[in-house]
């Protein structure tokens, strides 16, 4: 055969492809689209020419004797040529809707065809020819998947697949049964469907089955009529559900599960960012049980997790019993002390333990004894709360699933993740299982080294798709530190410790049901301070006062025994009793003599300032109490005159000084005798007491003197 040529024609300045013969066209698809040689198809040339009729072979004017349209191939037309802009939208929707699971049988249909097509044209007598394909086809020669798929048929049958391909412009999915190429519907009355959608969609969750009864029972009592079968009925039910998927999911789920699996979510390149860019931090609700240490008893914690968005890796952790402030504080201090640095943003949750104002307050104009400021504001990390509600948006819920797969179902007291996911030995009356699998609940101390050794060693190590098959550990350890954003351990101890206001009493602070004292709180009880204290260390807290001016750092205190006589065998418990027993008697004498001080020092300056004054002030006459009494006192006689004179001569008289009798030489007395003859007695007893001393006669004037009369 000559060369296939292709002719155009020009006309009003547009060109389109021209006509051309069946046979042309079977051999351009058997020899270009079937066996895939391009060598066998030359040149594809254009020519612009003026209309003209189409060029038919003479092997087309004759007929063969069953009169088939094969003797008067028609012309097959094509699109009007128009160059296209590379922007233009190009629609390559079928005109029916045509199966998926046909496809392949409409494929085989068209191959078929386009065989014949050449063969019938390449023959010399069509007749011999047709017979021929008929005895390849059946016996698998001629395309072979084909007669698999349907089997045997005859001469007639093939002739017949060949016109009504021709007569469709060589549309293969024109040789599909007129049952394939079109949906079926189920044959359920109006009523019926409107029954069952009034049941389904419900956020009850109503099953189909039990809708499809509901409806057969409405009908048993004449309510409504239901033709219609019960299998039928079913998978009409599922086959509206296959087709109305996102109204379905709306109906009974609610719009949270449309966004979750029917509407789309946003792509992020987490590529386009660095280690430290961004932090994501949220709480997992542990699905293992933890000892307590308060208590003693087992039970699920939280697991607060800080998590670097550009390598995967978590870099700071922290256990709580709840989701609260405090705890997210310890994390993110263990992030920051991990990586040595600080984020530039960190990524939260919408929760209100993430929202306290201990991290977002404005740290301007703020006032401790009001409340204290936010962390972020004064390390310089901005917060982005993602979407209430929207798990897709924080990356780290990926991690959570991972984590509880491959560490949380390792531990003897995993409770499952949800009531369906529980374990054997926690369902009732389970013995055998309670026996042979042992659970043994971890301490906070434990759990944490076993998290740690996890995230580093088997998470930190696995390859993740994320990371162009990296590791996070590969990506997180090779980062560079910012030097903008370098930690100062010192200053980010103080700002990221947990903070309250408590009040002092007698036995010291109390903090968690527990105890802490200092000597130097004796000073400031009943007032109220600012405590900060570590949640990982309760062994010391810091006392501040509400200036935040630091006070002491008070210690842990330990219980006595309330009988420590029982505790004959703990020599430790006496000698703890008796040393803090010496300090309290020790505190109490020290306050004893301090108070003791201070009392007479203030005394001291009392007297030194205010006596003096009041004597003065008594000395003066003072006219505002002066009361004369009303009947006057009678006059002294002259026995009272001499009593007050001899008063006022024994107040008035010097004070003797203290005889030295080692220099003072005392003489012998001599003793005279008094006889009854003597005149004189006071004289002789004078002179008996000491014979020595004679004194001088004084005179009236004198004596009256001495006594401070005159």
């Amino acid at each position: 055969m000559g060369m296939l040529q292709w002719r155009a024609d020009y006309q009003e300045d547009r060109m389109s492809f021209y006509k051309a013969s069946s046979s042309e066209y079977a051999e351009f698809y058997h020899s270009y689209v079937v066996t895939g040689s391009k060598q066998t198809v030359a040149p594809v040339t254009f020519t612009i020419t003026k209309p003209e009729e189409p060029v038919l072979d003479k092997d087309t004017e004759d007929s063969d004797e069953t009169g088939s349209s094969i003797d008067k191939p028609v012309p097959v037309s094509g699109p009007r040529y128009r160059e296209r802009n590379p922007d233009d939208y190009i629609d390559l929707t079928p005109p029916e809707y045509i199966p998926y699971k046909y496809e392949n049988e409409a494929r085989l249909y068209g191959q078929f065809c386009s065989t014949v097509l050449y063969r019938l044209e390449q023959c010399s007598s069509r007749i011999e020819e047709w017979k021929l394909i008929t005895e390849e086809y059946n016996r698998q020669a001629l395309v072979p998947e084909l007669y698999q798929a349907l089997g045997s048929r005859s001469e007639r049958s093939l002739r017949g697949w060949l016109e009504r391909y021709l007569e469709n412009n060589h549309d293969m999915y024109s040789l599909l049964h007129k049952g394939k190429n079109q949906s079926r519907g189920r044959k359920v009355t109006f009523i019926e469907q409107n029954y069952l959608l009034n049941l389904l969609l419900n956020p009850n969750n109503i099953k189909i089955s039990t809708a499809v009864g509901s409806l057969k029972d409405a009908a048993r009592r004449e309510l409504l009529s239901s033709p219609s079968s019960e299998p039928t009925l079913r998978r009409w039910c599922k086959d509206w559900e296959a087709n109305n998927q996102a109204i379905w999911v709306q109906a009974r789920k609610g719009s949270k599960a449309v966004a979750e699996t029917i509407v789309k979510t946003i792509i992020r390149d987490a590529s386009l960012l660095n280690v430290g860019d961004v932090w994501v931090a949220d709480g997992h609700n542990l699905a293992f049980d933890i000892m307590n240490p308060k208590t003693g008893k087992a039970q699920r914690m939280t697991m607060i997790m800080v998590f670097d968005w550009a390598s995967r890796y978590p870099v700071g952790a922290s256990l709580a019993f709840t989701e609260d402030s405090h705890h997210i504080q310890v994390a993110f201090r263990n992030g920051f002390l991990n990586w040595g640095a600080l984020p530039e943003k960190v990524y939260l949750d919408n929760g209100k333990a993430f929202k306290s104002k201990l991290f977002h307050e404005g740290w301007e104009n703020h006032d401790l004894e009001q409340e204290l400021c936010g962390i972020f504001p004064r390390l310089g990390i901005k917060a982005v709360f993602a979407k209430s509600y929207n798990a897709k948006a924080k990356v780290i819920e990926r991690f959570f699933r991972t984590f509880q797969d491959q560490f949380e179902r390792f531990i003897s007291s995993f409770r499952g993740s949800s009531v369906a996911d529980k374990p054997s030995i926690l369902m009732r009356n389970e013995k055998w299982a309670k026996k042979l699998f042992e659970a043994k609940p971890p301490t906070i101390e434990e759990t944490m080294q076993m998290i740690a050794y996890y995230i580093r060693h088997i998470y930190g190590e696995h390859p993740h798709s994320g990371l162009n098959g990296k590791t996070p550990w590969q990506i997180f350890s090779s980062s560079t530190l910012p030097e903008g954003r370098i930690v100062e351990p010192g200053k980010l101890n103080n700002m990221l410790l947990s903070a309250e206001r408590k009040r002092i009493r007698n036995n010291g602070i109390w903090l968690d049901k527990l105890l802490y004292w200092n000597v130097e709180l004796m000073n400031h009880i009943g007032k109220d301070v600012i405590i900060r204290y570590d949640l990982g260390d309760a062994r010391w807290i810091l006392v501040y006062d509400t200036h935040d001016k630091y006070l002491c750092q008070a210690e842990l205190r330990r219980t006595q025994h309330p009988m420590v006589q029982l505790a004959e065998d703990e020599a430790t418990s006496f000698k703890e009793l008796k040393k803090e027993y010496s300090e309290i008697k020790k505190l109490q004498r020290r306050t004893e003599q301090r108070t003791r001080m201070v009392v007479k020092q203030a005394q001291i300056a009392v007297d030194r300032l205010i006596i003096p004054l009041r004597n003065a002030q008594m000395l003066t006459e003072n006219p505002i109490f002066k009361q004369p009494p009303m009947i006057e006192a009678p006059k002294p006689g002259r026995d009272e005159a001499i009593h007050a004179m001899e008063k006022q001569m024994l107040k008035n008289l010097p004070q003797l000084e203290p005889i030295n009798e080692d220099v003072i030489d005392i003489k012998p007395t001599v003793k005279i005798e008094v006889t009854q003859e003597s005149n004189n007695p006071e004289s002789d007893i004078s002179q008996s007491v000491n014979s020595d001393i004679k004194p001088r006669p004084k005179s009236f004037e004198e004596m009256l003197k001495r006594a401070g009369i005159k």
